[in-house]
């Protein structure tokens, strides 16, 4: 069995740690866009084999899409794959229709589907239609939560004997002493610390959470430290402009993307994750098993993740997450209990589970 796992770009964010773990279990080839760099270095270490695809972007351009969804179809040619596996919108529309008329097996992993963004109904009917038009050209897709299969099944995608949820999963991590990872972080030892692992993308709704820190009671605000660890972009400065308006910026550190944040998640005494929309977050199983009290927002794969786990509030709304993290720095009692149970719901999402279930679709689709 031979796999060809393709994804759009690599920004360290849970789509990529999810490839990376199946290439390196399945022995897979992994093709990716020019733009990731730090996705091909990781793959390398794990002597695995990388292709460079270089017109594959991830915004739309008609002549790079065109020439990309032309470099995917040439290697396919080439390598003969039992199955191609895409990942990422832009990666799973190319790739599905590069693979027509040729006699491999197109599984696609929703990592969240575009057209439940908060987009315009246009923007949001022009990738449904994206979709449902690539998906007749595919033979199984996954998705990483019931949400987005139902999302799926609703909008009419694929038959149901075609898809299943498979829930990401992360093997049994290890994290820096509490004092230890503070300390490489550079933060107040004195002050409750707040975390939130996320790149700058509107979609992770960053200047919510800013915008809920302002709200804080006076009292907590002078005595907490939020640190927000991401990949820097053109959202990044938006995020700062909001911090400066606000005048936080001595209670908001950025931290540009480290090349693992998870062993740094134990420097905090609480995890929020402001998302406004998700697929099954990887970061929340890691501040999971870390044993960290959460807020999160209910979208997405979160809800079944976090289940009783944690505080769910819902997306957008600044003032229920400001109450949501008051109401854990002041229950000392209630922030423990839901981090004792976000750390046993976290045994749930194992990677060796998330690998077998996989293996079963591959093994399914070529017998």
């Amino acid at each position: 069995m031979s796999i060809l796992y393709i994804i759009t770009q690599a920004d360290g964010g849970g789509a990529q740690k999810y490839v990376l773990a199946l290439a390196k279990h399945f022995k897979g080839a992994i093709a990716a866009g020019s733009e990731a760099q730090k996705l091909f270095d990781d793959a390398r270490n794990l002597q695995l084999t990388t292709y460079n695809l270089q017109h594959l972007r991830r915004n739309i351009h008609p002549w790079h899409d065109l020439v990309a969804m032309w470099e995917i179809r040439q290697l396919i040619r080439v390598l003969k794959p039992s199955v191609v596996h895409l990942n990422s919108t832009k990666a799973g529309v190319l790739g599905s229709f590069a693979a027509i008329g040729l006699k491999t097996k197109i599984v696609f992993t929703a990592h969240g589907f575009r057209f439940l963004e908060p987009l315009s109904n246009a923007s949001k009917s022009f990738y449904l239609a994206l979709e449902k038009t690539a998906s007749a050209y595919r033979d199984f897709i996954i998705t990483v939560s019931d949400a987005d299969k139902k999302a799926a099944l609703d909008n009419k995608l694929i038959a149901e004997n075609k898809i299943q949820t498979i829930h990401n999963g992360l093997p049994k991590l290890q994290f820096l002493e509490k004092q230890e990872a503070r300390k490489k972080l550079l933060l107040p030892e004195n002050k409750i610390l707040l975390g939130c692992v996320a790149n700058f993308y509107k979609t992770k709704g960053l200047d919510i959470l800013v915008d809920a820190i302002s709200l804080l009671d006076d009292k907590i605000k002078n005595n907490i430290h939020l640190s927000i660890i991401g990949r820097s972009n053109h959202a990044r400065d938006e995020v700062r402009s909001k911090i400066l308006e606000y005048e936080l910026g001595e209670k908001i550190t950025l931290i540009d993307s480290l090349p693992m944040a998870y062993p740094y998640l134990s420097a905090f005494d609480v995890f929020i994750l402001p998302s406004r929309k998700e697929g099954f977050p990887l970061v929340l199983l890691e501040a999971m098993q870390a044993g960290l009290p959460i807020v999160a927002t209910k979208v997405g794969g979160i809800p079944e993740a976090l289940e009783d786990g944690g505080l769910q509030v819902a997306p957008e709304d600044p003032k229920a997450l400001a109450d949501a993290i008051q109401l854990l720095i002041n229950d000392k009692n209630l922030a423990s209990q839901f981090s004792q149970r976000a750390k046993q719901r976290s045994e749930l999402f194992s990677e060796e589970k998330m690998l077998s279930e996989t293996e079963k679709i591959y093994q399914k689709l070529l017998s």
